[in-house]
């Protein structure tokens, strides 16, 4: 079996020609083909990132895999992370390609439904930003977050499957969700500036409201209540929850006397368009969400 090294040998980088007459002839029509690889590579851009993997360290191939948030511990030699590299970059280039194509699309398509909606409008969801910040996390961080958000990662070997993954799905929430982070069908409990950004004026649908505390037995008494009734509303009413007791300032802000408290703001306008103090049954929290 020639060494690898052969080729490096073979010819630079830097040379602009090459004709086939000049490959060795010692070597096997195998062999013969990852030359002539080697030959288009060295026509086509010269920067670190077009080198071949066969030409390349092993430290080198294993730092770009780094940069490109791929993971190589499944690698145990050079040719495992020549194939892996091969691959990454692939995958890397059909990503950018699909994103680039589709993103002012998918932008122009969000602002479009805003403005048929609530006659005003809302800041589309910019994928190429997001996917940029979720790139800046660990793996781990990624999966939990997957995890969070109930989506299935398990059979998601690459970092760029799990970025795209919660992408898509925070895209989708967005248009649910001012903030995002509220998702349909669930009571989701929030902190102060979700619950900020979701009374702000321009949503598609009303926002429930239940400021509880933890340690108040009628809201524990409501809980489940309020999560079957959140999934019966689906898209159609955002369910959200604050603990009084985290943020007393937005306790303080909207006057709330007693617990639990319902409060039901219009989607369109901001505003708060009903409220009432105490458990309600699924059905009590259907009918009061559903008063608008």
């Amino acid at each position: 079996k020639p060494c690898r090294n052969h080729y490096a040998n073979a010819f630079s980088i830097n040379q602009v020609h090459f004709s086939r007459n000049s490959v060795p002839s010692n070597i096997s029509t195998l062999h013969q083909r990852k030359y002539f690889e080697l030959i288009a590579l060295s026509s086509s851009k010269n920067s670190e990132s077009d080198l071949d993997p066969l030409v390349m360290r092993v430290k080198d191939i294993k730092d770009e895999l780094q940069g490109l948030g791929v993971s190589y511990d499944d690698c145990f030699d050079k040719e495992s992370l020549v194939q892996k590299l091969l691959n990454a970059r692939e995958n890397t280039t059909a990503n950018s390609m699909h994103n680039d194509t589709t993103t002012d699309d998918v932008h122009n398509d969000d602002r479009e439904t805003s403005d048929d909606l609530n006659g005003k409008d809302i800041k589309s969801f910019d994928r190429k930003e997001t996917a940029s910040e979720l790139r800046k996390l660990k793996v781990k961080e990624l999966r939990t977050m997957c995890a969070e958000n109930k989506i299935r990662w398990a059979n998601m070997i690459e970092k760029e499957d799990l970025v795209q993954a919660l992408v898509n799905h925070k895209e989708k929430a967005s248009l649910f969700s001012i903030s995002g982070n509220l998702i349909p069908g669930e009571a989701t409990d929030i902190d102060g500036k979700t619950l900020e950004q979701e009374v702000e004026a321009g949503a598609s649908t009303p926002l429930l409201l239940d400021v509880y505390a933890t340690w108040c037995g009628p809201c524990l008494q409501m809980a489940p209540q309020l999560k079957d009734a959140a999934q019966e509303l689906g898209e159609t009413v955002r369910v959200a929850k604050i603990d009084s007791d985290k943020y007393p300032q937005w306790a303080s802000k909207l006057k709330v006397g007693g617990l639990p408290t319902l409060i039901l703001f219009d989607g369109k306008s901001g505003k708060e368009f009903n409220r009432v103090e105490g458990a309600l049954m699924k059905d009590q929290l259907l009918q009061f969400a559903r008063s608008m």
